[in-house]
């Protein structure tokens, strides 16, 4: 059969869609396991932020007034760092659990605590170091502070700010290299 066949009008062109459904299941396939993946991913991180909200309602039961900024929160469940709470009675807990309190330690303290507007004197200063000692010997127990270095302090918006300095120095003294301050965002 050549060209020059007066039976044959011309060559004969067919469509061969073999290969064409062949790239089309593989690019059906590639697109269904990319898209359970991604849904299996959605869920994952789905189950961390419930988790990360579960454990973040724990530290919040610490009764602690923080003061208000506009600084961005921190999720602290997220971080999973240590967190030092400080109460207006002076009570400090890591976590949810009282480590020192200070007043049956230190008694005189006791007219002192409370909803106060006056700096913090050298006498009181005095009366509040067995606190002070009292919390880095509890925290120089803690095997995961050792580990990490870090901690966040949560204190008590009625506490003195020259107090909460106090006792970050003697705190970083005892081996916490990193502290952040957590506040309560505004509006």
């Amino acid at each position: 059969m050549g060209m020059g066949d007066p039976g044959h009008k011309g060559m004969l062109a067919e469509i061969n869609v073999t290969p064409l459904v062949d790239v089309m299941l593989v690019l059906l396939i590639i697109f269904m396991i990319s898209s359970s993946i991604e849904t299996a991913q959605m869920q994952q991180e789905k189950a961390q932020q419930k988790q990360a909200e579960k454990v973040e309602r724990i530290d919040q039961k610490v009764p602690v007034n923080l003061p208000r900024t506009d600084a961005e929160p921190v999720n602290l469940a997220q971080e999973k760092k240590l967190v030092l709470s400080i109460t207006a009675d002076l009570q400090f807990f890591v976590g949810d659990t009282l480590v020192v309190d200070c007043l049956p330690i230190a008694p005189d303290l006791k007219g002192i605590v409370g909803a106060r507007r006056r700096p913090w004197s050298r006498d009181e200063d005095r009366l509040f170091k067995p606190c002070l000692d009292a919390l880095v010997t509890r925290l120089a127990a803690n095997e995961k502070l050792k580990r990490d270095g870090e901690m966040y302090l949560r204190a008590d918006e009625s506490i003195p700010y020259g107090l909460a300095l106090k006792v970050m120095a003697k705190v970083r003294a005892s081996g916490v290299g990193k502290f952040g301050l957590v506040a309560d965002p505004e509006g």
